[in-house]
């Protein structure tokens, strides 16, 4: 069980790690719209196999219907969150970073989003490190999905936040591991507890896919770095089944 702690409490770091690496990659990378769109539909293909391969399975074999609640308040929650953010969208237009307009828009969401998504990262640390310790394979599924969700918001922060202001950044990096280990604090959490995280993190997971996911895979249907991000999440999903 050690070695499962460690390993869930790792996992939550690197899903925070990727907003650091959205970041840095968008300092370097030249077409940043290309990327953004190839993570977005990889993610989509990824959060499709978590839900229906193993939080519905898994909700299934616990037999508690009255946990559907808890899917629904899941999906509130981070509906709740998202409405935070003034502007929640990820394309990024070629030249877009040369209008007055839209740069001041940014710097003005700027440190709201950074708020929102500390909130959203933290929840979602709970939740990831409470499913790696139960069952690994849908944590590594989750963390892949969130992590590959939370790079075109490194991309993001990367453009608005000021520069010199580096500490929201560190905070929202270490802001999952932070509620992975709050969840360590309670100790070993029982089968109706693992139900309810379950079914907040498959409300969380619907949220994800069906608000954000799809809308923005959809907006660029017919773009082939779309076709490409698709085949690398299935091409994930089966290496995990795989292993």
């Amino acid at each position: 069980m050690g070695e499962k702690v460690m390993l869930a409490l790792l996992l939550t770091l690197i899903t925070g790690l990727f907003f650091l690496i959205g970041v840095i990659v968008y300092k370097f990378i030249k077409n940043k719209n290309k990327i953004t769109i190839i993570s977005m539909s990889c993610a989509m293909i990824v959060i499709i196999g978590l839900i229906f391969g193993d939080l519905i399975p898994h909700l299934l074999e616990i037999k508690k219907w009255w946990l559907i609640t808890f899917i629904i308040i899941g999906l509130l929650i981070i509906l709740g969150i998202d409405k935070i953010v003034p502007h929640h969208h990820h394309d990024h237009h070629e030249n877009d970073e040369d209008g007055k307009e839209h740069q001041g828009h940014l710097e003005h969401i700027g440190l709201i989003t950074i708020i929102a998504l500390l909130l959203h990262n933290f929840i979602e640390g709970m939740a990831l490190y409470s499913i790696v310790v139960s069952d690994l394979e849908s944590g590594i599924l989750m963390c892949i999905g969130i992590s590959l969700h939370n790079l075109p918001f490194g991309f993001q922060v990367a453009h608005c936040n000021n520069k010199h202001n580096k500490f929201p950044i560190v905070l929202l990096v270490l802001s999952a591991l932070i509620g992975g280990l709050l969840i360590r604090l309670f100790g070993d959490i029982s089968h109706t507890v693992e139900g309810i995280v379950i079914a907040l993190t498959l409300g969380m997971s619907l949220h994800l896919l069906i608000f954000e996911l799809f809308k923005e895979v959809w907006s660029n249907i017919k773009k082939k770095e779309t076709y490409y991000g698709i085949i690398i999440g299935i091409l994930i999903l089966i290496i995990i089944n795989i292993i």
